[in-house]
């Protein structure tokens, strides 16, 4: 029996809920890459965060969207 795994799956709640701990879970049980949504937003560097601009975010945003998983 073949098993079906999802392409995507879009995991929502609030602040501290354990988005992110769940979507690294899954990603690494069914082999599927997750992508933070705050990093459409925000570039993420070592000396702080850089809010992207409206571009850059909606750039970023339609490669995750153009994607396999």
């Amino acid at each position: 029996m073949k098993k079906n795994i999802p392409k995507r799956i879009h995991i929502i709640g609030s602040v501290g809920s354990g988005k992110t701990t769940l979507a690294k879970d899954l990603s690494s049980k069914l082999n599927i890459p997750y992508y933070e949504l705050d990093n459409v937003v925000w570039k993420r560097h070592s000396t702080g965060d850089i809010r992207r601009t409206d571009e850059e975010g909606d750039e970023y945003l339609n490669s995750i969207l153009q994607s396999e998983n």
